[in-house]
């Protein structure tokens, strides 16, 4: 695994979902949007660890706001 790009194997063994998902939340703007490495229409997409990082930043805010609180007594 490069240490600045992932690809979307990487993406898809860290938990995100399948590659058909992956584009799927891509499509509807909810994931990031890779980046195409080089201007040939066979060069690979990469998606920048900074925004695969801001994106689990997010998603685990919005856990967070919505979790419940299991520490009540009975």
């Amino acid at each position: 695994m490069n240490l600045d790009f992932y690809t979307v194997k990487d993406l898809t063994d860290m938990g995100f979902g399948n590659r058909v998902t992956i584009w799927k939340k891509v499509k509807r703007n909810e994931f990031p949007a890779p980046m195409k490495m080089g201007t040939s229409v066979n060069s690979p997409n990469r998606w920048a660890k900074a925004d695969i990082e801001e994106y689990m930043s997010k998603i685990h805010s919005i856990a967070k706001s919505r979790s419940v609180n299991y520490d009540r007594h009975y």
